[in-house]
């Protein structure tokens, strides 16, 4: 029931930036999510297994039919984001530490799948930072009205909104298809 905590030897000393107090740990795996995200959108435009991922996605039988093995395609997939996951964890795992409810923090990233848009990965990247700070924004302001809380249900508020007005997201393709 304790939670325990990953060192991984980064400082959290605040560094005061204007007035703002910024922590080191925060800032160096900012730097490690910003690599990460270069690294990914190199993988995925610039490779031949990137794109090869990104034939799959978009229709497996025709990626067969030009000889992209999914097994392949699947298996790399699947060390890809676990390589994601992994960073993620030991991001979240050394602040928080280490305990079962960490693995509610996944429940925010179908808000932001949904927000962004499912196939589109800066779409992604700025529905994360909408509902971080509509978190925060929305249990500053409209949580003394409803007695707090608001935090853990308003980013699925958000992605209801947006689904009313864009069912693809703010940055999804609109597929449409003929019956």
């Amino acid at each position: 029931t304790q939670a325990k905590g990953l060192n991984l030897g980064i400082p959290d000393n605040p560094i005061m930036i204007g007035d703002i107090y910024l922590s080191t740990f925060d800032l160096f795996f900012t730097g490690v999510a910003a690599i990460l995200v270069i690294a990914l959108i190199w993988f995925f435009q610039k490779t031949r297994n990137g794109r090869a991922l990104r034939a799959v996605s978009d229709d497996h039988e025709a990626a067969l039919s030009v000889g992209i093995p999914l097994l392949k395609a699947w298996t790399i997939t699947w060390i890809v984001a676990g390589v994601v996951a992994t960073v993620a964890g030991v991001a979240w795992g050394t602040r928080l530490g280490v305990q079962f409810s960490i693995s509610y923090i996944a429940y925010k990233a179908l808000p932001v799948l949904i927000i962004g848009g499912i196939d589109s990965i800066p779409g992604a990247i700025i529905a994360g930072l909408i509902v971080g700070a509509g978190e925060n924004l929305g249990e500053v302001f409209l949580g003394p009205y409803v007695g707090g809380g608001i935090q853990t249900f308003f980013p699925y508020l958000l992605a209801l909104i947006v689904l009313y007005f864009k069912p693809y997201g703010l940055f999804g393709k609109e597929i449409i298809e003929r019956v």
